[in-house]
């Protein structure tokens, strides 16, 4: 009987934290919708108020993205813009969470560029927002980046 209720517990533990996990990464999956969608007003929604959205360059610095004009951009490009996640590690800690999330993007169907993007959210009004995302592109061969971060699962 101990054995049962402690497999009990450890099942109620593991489908509670992946239905945290799914409420926290839904912002996410939101945003990438919202691109192929060319929904800018999704894709602001998303964020919270003060959010930023930046790119640890090849050359070591970083280039600061304004938000507003990354939807416009979205609402306008006839691009298809279409974002895999390869892999997703959710942190959290009462109202934050981390996600670190390696990438392979697609532009018109096509592999444009891979690397890893790393979100901050906060739960605002008892809702994930993004507040912080910084990303990078690798540098070397996206298939082989593609083959070593994703998921074992798959």
């Amino acid at each position: 009987m101990k054995k049962i209720t402690i497999a009990l517990f450890l099942i109620f533990a593991m489908k509670q934290t992946f239905a945290n996990d799914s409420q926290i990464v839904q912002p996410i999956t939101n945003m990438f919708d919202a691109m192929r969608e060319h929904d800018g007003d999704k894709l602001l929604a998303q964020f919270t108020a003060g959010a930023m959205l930046e790119r640890a360059t090849k050359e070591d610095t970083i280039e600061v993205s304004d938000l507003q004009k990354f939807a416009e951009f979205v609402k306008q490009t006839p691009k298809y813009l279409d974002e895999h996640l390869l892999n997703i590690d959710v942190r959290t800690s009462d109202n934050l969470a981390s996600v670190w999330t390696p990438y392979a993007f697609y532009l018109d169907e096509k592999l444009s560029h891979c690397g890893v993007n790393s979100f901050q959210l906060i739960k605002v009004n008892n809702k994930w927002k993004i507040q912080y995302l910084i990303d990078n592109t690798h540098q070397g061969n996206c298939d082989e980046f593609i083959a070593r971060h994703k998921k074992t699962s798959d």
